[in-house]
């Protein structure tokens, strides 16, 4: 049992990086949500706070933290004390606990500042040797007349544990996906950046929002922690310009109305053909 929760637990965390609602995980998953609700909205809430992607060994050490703090939850509650034994000896033990999860979370989610250091913020640059392009994969994007969506900060992880974070602010903030669909893509910042191996892409979102093309209301999308990530590996090497498309998706929650925001992995990456969109 308690490999299948860590497994449910795993796969709600990967869903709601890809985009997807906290409630959607919780629907999946009815007779594990009362245990899963908390150590999800955990993870949302350390991620407004860090931006990191652990690794798998992080992902044990802290997994296995977890248990060891919840068995002693259990251990505690069928302990027998007297009224005021047990009123002070849940709080000494919920203080533990307490401590012990917040260690976990900060193993489990880490501290990029500390440990995965961000480098200078970079400047566009006409003749940059890093392009980046956002473009749209067609799902549901027919239901809807204008989709726009706002990204304020870009970030690219250089490969390895300790690899540095490096960031710049887009030179267009705003474009509308309906225009981006299939291979057009829109290029959004060029500059230089260093040289070397990078394997994960971070975009982080401050608004999406459209009408819809049946009934011409408009809505907004929300995002965990407003961001997007993709794993994908890349090298930027001297004498060449790579082009990066990061693709993005919005996608119907079944048939309720509800639409996500997503990256589409595969159709991302510095290999992607592309039709450049101008203006």
């Amino acid at each position: 049992m308690a490999n299948d929760f860590d497994r449910i637990l795993d796969e709600c965390i990967d869903r709601i990086n890809r985009g997807e609602r906290l409630e959607d995980c919780l629907a999946s998953y009815p007779e594990h949500a009362k245990k899963l609700e908390p150590l999800l909205q955990a993870m949302l809430d350390t991620q407004t706070a860090y931006t990191f992607t652990p690794s798998s060994t992080a992902k044990i050490a802290a997994r296995r933290r977890f248990n060891v703090a919840l068995e002693e939850l259990a251990q505690t509650r069928e302990e027998k004390r007297s009224l005021f034994s047990w009123v002070f000896g849940q709080s000494r033990a919920w203080v533990a606990v307490t401590v012990v999860l917040l260690v976990a979370l900060i193993g489990y989610f880490g501290l990029r500042p500390m440990f995965f250091p961000t480098g200078p913020s970079l400047q566009p640059s006409p003749e940059g040797n890093f392009v980046f392009l956002i473009s749209d994969d067609v799902n549901a994007i027919g239901d809807f007349q204008n989709l726009n969506i706002s990204i304020s900060k870009i970030g690219l992880q250089a490969e390895g544990e300790d690899g540095q974070w490096i960031e710049f602010a887009p030179e267009v903030e705003a474009v509308d996906l309906t225009l981006l669909q299939g291979d057009k893509a829109y290029e959004i910042w060029r500059g230089d950046v260093p040289e070397g191996q990078y394997t994960k892409v971070f975009i982080y979102v401050s608004n999406v929002s459209g009408t819809l093309e049946a009934t011409g209301k408009s809505i907004s999308l929300k995002l965990p922690s407003n961001k997007l990530q993709i794993s994908k590996s890349f090298s930027v090497t001297s004498g060449s310009v790579v082009n990066f498309v990061y693709d993005v998706t919005v996608v119907e929650v079944g048939r309720s109305g509800q639409y996500i925001i997503k990256p589409q992995v595969g159709e991302s990456g510095a290999d992607r053909s592309f039709e450049k969109v101008d203006g």
